[in-house]
């Protein structure tokens, strides 16, 4: 892994656009909350030292203690479980903007592992800032907690969706979430966005094998519903990809709070 400083120099003046570290996270905030520049800018000084992980490297391993949350700049990670032979299954992915594991502030030690499924930028963003931050402004910790929660609320879609759904809509449902998480923060444009996971990866996501998966995109695209190509998705057929998922994006919590 590869470590860089990167300083702030108290650049989130009014009028200004954030740097990209900090921008996608803050728009994730204030799809949900009212949020400050004078907010954004407290939080971004905290967000300093930079790490590079290589496709597969572990941010964190399962029962490590760790003293910092990671936010994802580039790149996408996940939390996974791994049995014993080396065989895992994915239980959330993590794209650039979200802090994949704030929940590590109380825990200290996370019961799961997570990795980069490609090459990863992380900032992070240490447990006593954490402390400071919310000293300092305790609407900041409603702010920190409800993204833990609605991390808790897509684990329990994914579980629904592996238990109860299949074929095509088990993994249409994963995509139509990926595309909604990608337009919060600017990864998505008029239904094409960034999918980078090989489909072994996705298999492991979803509990199907390789084989299989590749089968099931090949009936999305054939029925029109979408393309997947360089690692690029671009959906056709929104709705209807919805509706074949039965997906709805409340579980998200994309409105915003009332206060």
């Amino acid at each position: 892994m590869v470590y860089s400083e990167q300083h702030s120099d108290g650049a989130l003046l009014k009028g200004r656009t954030f740097d990209p570290d900090i921008a996608k996270f803050v728009a994730t905030i204030r799809k949900r909350f009212s949020f400050s520049e004078a907010e954004a800018e407290r939080l971004s000084e905290r967000i300093t030292l930079t790490t590079v992980y290589d496709r597969e490297e572990f941010l964190v391993r399962e029962d490590e203690r760790i003293h910092f949350s990671s936010l994802i700049i580039e790149g996408y990670a996940a939390r996974a479980k791994y049995n014993e032979d080396g065989s895992r299954q994915i239980t959330q992915l993590q794209i650039p903007g979200d802090f994949v594991d704030l929940h590590s502030y109380p825990l200290e030690v996370l019961d799961h592992s997570i990795v980069a499924l490609t090459s990863c930028t992380i900032a992070k963003l240490h447990h006593t800032d954490i402390s400071e931050l919310i000293d300092h402004d305790p609407r900041m910790a409603r702010i920190l907690w409800f993204s833990t929660m609605v991390d808790a609320a897509m684990h329990r879609e994914w579980i629904q969706n592996i238990g109860s759904r299949e074929g095509k809509a088990r993994i249409a449902h994963l995509i139509c979430e990926i595309h909604a998480r990608s337009e919060v923060v600017g990864l998505a444009d008029n239904g094409t966005f960034d999918f980078p996971l090989t489909q072994t990866q996705l298999g492991e996501c979803l509990g199907f094998s390789q084989i299989h998966v590749n089968r099931l995109l090949r009936q999305l695209r054939e029925d029109g519903y979408l393309t997947f190509k360089e690692k690029i998705i671009t959906i056709h057929k929104r709705d209807e990809l919805c509706d074949l998922a039965g997906f709805d994006p409340n579980y998200l919590y994309l409105t915003k709070r009332s206060s």
